[in-house]
């Protein structure tokens, strides 16, 4: 998963396309980037890190004060020759460089080659430049992506922002205009941020998909080159998105809550805890996707949520370290329990999912030793019985040890795999896509469906 965005302004395009940036950064904490282009040339600055590691105070005199077109990228592949944006300066006339969140299943490399390598061969035919990125969207269509390209067009002297968003949709894709100024993000909270700053826009929306566009003299024209077959993940609202954005009309933060809501209706939750309502009930999150549906939780019962887990936000993502006892060790350090919100008390505790369960495990236990009396997890998602088309084809644990087994049963099976909890309560495939809100077939949920969006 990747963050992108693209910024297309006479006005401090650099300074807003840092801005947009940070916006993205849960998309990706593992390398960022930018590209810069105007009518001189195009230069990218990328590295490992963070976007405030990356973008120090060298950054200021990389830029030219005439660039217009900045296109960036926050990413969670950190390989020495995987670093994003990708350069191409191959083509005599035109030198571009692109970055995309998505997936090619024919990659060798990045999946940002695999585009170059597409439009580079179509310019060699003669193609022009948007030709031959339309030619590329067409021979990718077993391929997601949502892509932002800075093209530097050397005999015109002159750049343009192309942006570009898969048939499917798998991606988000988001789009403002504030006269003749345009911008691009994964998500609509980045654009929040340049709005609550004074930028006044007269188009905000997602960005179909299907369709191109191209930013060039201060103008900017959309084509449908591909017809919609819609497919958006369902977990960019379960888990990718910031709650704070609205992806295809419908706000994270919302959609969380509905989550929490569908679970309290599917496992008829106020027959279930109804004897420890009052004092004796806590419903609490795990930091952060976990906190709307939490509230959704304690809404349906008819009580209050509450903090219990504090999270170190200077610690990164822990379910991706492979090791089992530093997975520990991490969780530990990134999570501590305020003790007087659980002590006595039965504690119910939502997150988006339960992977391995070690972190899991970990903050259950440390629930316990603050005092809890009972930790049932509450999951916003559905098991995961398939791994997405980005992951090994190889058969998840799920798919091995519970299938043909009911919710409540893997529920009962995970719960007893992990002895600091008492319960495992999963949401259920209809709950999840009555909490988006969306025609079911515009949703992809082949992770726990099995209903494959490219068949």
């Amino acid at each position: 998963m990747q963050g992108v965005i693209g910024v297309y302004s006479h006005n401090d395009a650099s300074t807003k396309s840092h801005y947009i940036l940070y916006g993205v950064q849960h998309r990706g904490q593992e390398s960022s980037g930018l590209t810069t282009a105007g009518n001189h040339s195009i230069r990218t600055w990328k590295g490992k890190g963070l976007v405030s590691n990356v973008f120090d105070e060298k950054f200021a005199s990389f830029t030219h004060p005439t660039d217009y077109v900045i296109i960036g990228v926050a990413s969670g592949e950190n390989s020495n020759n995987g670093i994003a944006p990708v350069e191409s300066r191959e083509h005599d006339r035109y030198h571009f460089s692109l970055a995309l969140d998505g997936y090619f299943p024919e990659k060798q490399g990045p999946n940002e080659y695999m585009f170059k390598k597409s439009i580079l061969m179509h310019l060699e035919k003669g193609d022009s430049f948007v030709d031959a990125f339309k030619a590329a969207m067409k021979e990718h269509r077993d391929s997601y992506y949502s892509l932002v390209m800075a093209v530097w067009d050397r005999r015109e002297r002159k750049s343009m922002l192309i942006a570009a968003r898969d048939e499917r949709g798998i991606r988000p894709l988001y789009m403002a205009q504030s006269g003749d100024s345009f911008y691009f993000a994964s998500e609509s909270a980045p654009i929040d941020v340049l709005e609550n700053m004074g930028e006044e826009f007269t188009v905000r929306k997602d960005v179909v998909p299907g369709s191109l566009l191209v930013v060039c003299d201060d103008k900017i024209t959309e084509e449908q080159v591909l017809a919609p077959r819609r497919a958006h993940c369902v977990f960019e609202w379960v888990y990718f998105g910031r709650p704070d954005s609205v992806i295809e009309g419908k706000t994270v933060h919302v959609v969380r809550k509905r989550l929490g809501h569908g679970l309290v209706e599917l496992h008829e939750l106020n027959e279930k805890y109804g004897d420890h309502k009052g004092n004796g009930l806590v419903v609490i999150p795990v930091p952060d996707s976990g906190r709307s549906v939490s509230t959704g939780v304690a809404e349906g019962l008819g009580v209050t949520a509450d903090e219990g887990v504090i999270k170190n936000a200077y610690m990164g993502r822990t379910y991706i370290i492979d090791d089992p006892k530093y997975r520990k060790i991490a969780s530990d350090l990134k999570h501590n329990i305020i003790r007087k919100t659980v002590e006595g008390k039965k504690v119910v505790i939502t997150d988006d999912s339960i992977v391995r369960g070690t972190v899991s495990e970990s903050i259950a236990k440390n629930l316990r030793q603050a005092g809890a009396t009972e930790v049932d997890f509450l999951v916003s998602y559905a098991p995961i019985f398939y791994p997405c088309f980005s992951d090994p084809p190889d058969k998840p644990l799920a798919a091995q040890a519970f299938e043909g087994k009911s919710m409540e049963e893997i529920g009962e099976l995970v719960a007893e795999n992990l002895p600091s909890i008492d319960g495992v309560l999963y949401n259920s495939e209809d709950k999840i896509i009555w909490a988006v809100d969306l025609p079911k077939e515009h949703i992809c949920t082949y992770c726990i469906s099995g209903c494959n969006p490219f068949r």
